[in-house]
């Protein structure tokens, strides 16, 4: 999972939360008078925004640019460098919004928007549903800035990043029985998750990912002396 501080904030988001920045992105590129004719999304946290892009700018060419550069939640892995580039000639005399959800450092943006230029398009502009103020690169068009550094769980990747989460929980906490309060508190005491926020946010799906959890053999259901939990596997 990476080096990372034992506490870090996380938001918790939603689809109709992030539709809104979408629709604020697509305003920003209106009225700037931009009339893009491809959308390249970075994989995989653009793609949501892209296609949406795609809906409210009346475009249907979209194409996808893997840049790697996270590995696990909130885990990073050196530069950021292109795993799969764009197909030959794609974007060739193109005018092209590159599209990412979060500028987080900003370097998996800034080497996509080189590239796409490199294949010879003929303007390039850059998007971001969110940026933080640690990017060192500032995108043509962004939903909204972020003063405090946080962990964003989007909805796109609640399961895998949730499932993260309590994992190094568990694994920190290193206790052998874990209730639902236990691993809420948690949450809220490492993270910043408030267990009324989660519910608002994302309603009924704790037991979801406890679920999954216990598909994919990470924690194991027990009950106790009359209580109900989990324990972990590992």
């Amino acid at each position: 999972m990476g080096t990372f501080p034992e506490k870090f904030k996380c938001l918790i988001t939603n689809w109709n939360y992030m539709d809104g920045l979408c629709r604020r992105v697509a305003l920003q590129i209106k009225e700037d008078g931009f009339k893009p004719e491809m959308i390249v999304a970075l994989a995989r946290g653009g793609w949501f925004a892209g296609r949406v892009l795609c809906d409210l700018l009346n475009l249907n060419d979209l194409t996808s640019l893997k840049v790697e550069h996270y590995v696990g939640t909130a885990a990073k892995t050196g530069e950021a460098k292109i795993k799969y580039p764009l197909p030959d000639g794609s974007v060739e005399g193109k005018k092209v919004l590159v599209v990412d959800d979060i500028a987080d450092t900003g370097e998996s943006l800034r080497i996509a928007k080189d590239h796409v230029i490199e294949e010879n398009a003929s303007e390039v502009k850059t998007a971001t549903l969110q940026l933080l103020y640690t990017s060192k690169f500032i995108p043509d068009y962004f939903g909204e800035y972020l003063e405090e550094w946080s962990w964003v769980v989007f909805p796109w990747n609640f399961i895998e990043d949730m499932i993260d989460i309590i994992s190094r929980l568990m694994a920190k906490e290193k206790k052998e029985f874990w209730t639902e309060w236990d691993i809420k508190w948690g949450l809220y005491n490492y993270h910043q998750v408030d267990p009324i926020h989660l519910e608002i946010a994302q309603p009924g799906r704790f037991y979801e990912i406890m679920e999954e959890m216990e598909r994919r053999g990470l924690v194991k259901y027990i009950k106790e002396d009359g209580r109900k939990g989990w324990m972990l596997t590992e």
